[in-house]
């Protein structure tokens, strides 16, 4: 008896085994790591794009798109992107695959009021030289869209084309800008840091920096410090955030970040408020 309850046992320990195992694989496998960027891989695309595709009295809506492609296959792609609605994140949406060049995702979005949607995409290629060597690739892109209501019906533009869309721009720019303003201003009050000390950059300002060192620092250092700011991005922004009394909250709502960069070049800040409002800070050592 003692025999076949312990045979028993192990049919179940194996078969849990197997229905979990996937899930293990994936968890290990969807977070991103910085490694040394190998030069000799790039990205032949990376590109973020918002379109307007209707309009009526009432809503309108967009298609979000986010496509990718690797100079060569690497053991494993992945790209994370959010889009924010005048300074908040609206949405968000992310994939992974492993032995792969290119990645193309799609959302439909709809709005219901006034606003500039802005969308920022990380794009990242993990390079297995070998069991112990690890290298990577990586790249931001970035796209913008206001929507506003034109006579009867919403409509969409990147570029103002005439008078009303520039009025329309202006407001919307002012709108979000004082927005976030605030955001930062209240979190380094109450953080207590003194931005002067700091080179201040917004989330989707930060896409400038592919093919320019960010103030201070060399572009070898720049991209180095960039990999690993989206390595914490990943895990304590887009995946969920962690509140001040410690429980993990969702990201929607919550402000664009701004990232502070010590001008001692020591380390930096990640500041946002989240959907109710509470004072979030993240900190990245630079060594």
């Amino acid at each position: 008896m003692k025999w076949k309850i312990s045979i028993y046992l192990l049919i179940i320990i194996l078969v849990i085994g197997i229905i979990y195992q996937p899930f293990i694989k994936k968890e290990a496998r969807e977070s991103i790591t910085f490694f040394p960027l190998d030069s000799s891989f790039s990205f032949l695309e990376a590109k973020t794009d918002i379109s307007f595709r209707t309009g009526t009295p009432t809503s309108y809506d967009l298609m979000w798109a986010v496509e990718s492609e690797t100079s060569e296959r690497v053991y494993l792609r992945q790209d994370i992107a959010m889009i924010f609605e005048n300074g908040k994140l609206n949405n968000k949406m992310s994939e992974w695959k492993t032995s792969a060049k290119s990645i193309d995702l799609e959302k439909d979005m709809k709005g219901t009021s006034p606003a500039l949607w802005e969308a920022v995409s990380f794009h990242q290629g993990e390079i297995h030289l070998n069991e112990d060597q690890y290298r990577s690739v990586q790249k931001m892109s970035h796209n913008i869209i206001y929507s506003t209501k034109m006579g009867r019906s919403y409509t969409g533009f990147k570029v103002p084309r005439n008078a009303s869309e520039r009025k329309a721009k202006n407001e919307l720019d002012e709108q979000t800008n004082q927005f976030l303003q605030k955001t930062l201003v209240q979190s380094a009050d109450h953080y207590q840091i003194d931005t002067n000390s700091f080179h201040v950059i917004s989330l989707e300002s930060l896409t400038d920096y592919n093919q320019r060192p960010l103030p201070g620092f060399s572009q070898a250092k720049s991209q180095e410090i960039i990999g690993k700011l989206w390595e914490g991005l990943y895990k304590n922004y887009f995946l969920s955030i962690t509140s001040n009394t410690g429980k993990k909250i969702s990201p929607i709502g919550s402000s664009m970040p701004f990232i502070l960069i010590s001008k001692d070049k020591k380390y930096l800040f990640v500041l946002f408020q989240s959907s109710k409002g509470e004072n979030i800070q993240l900190i990245q050592y630079i060594s």
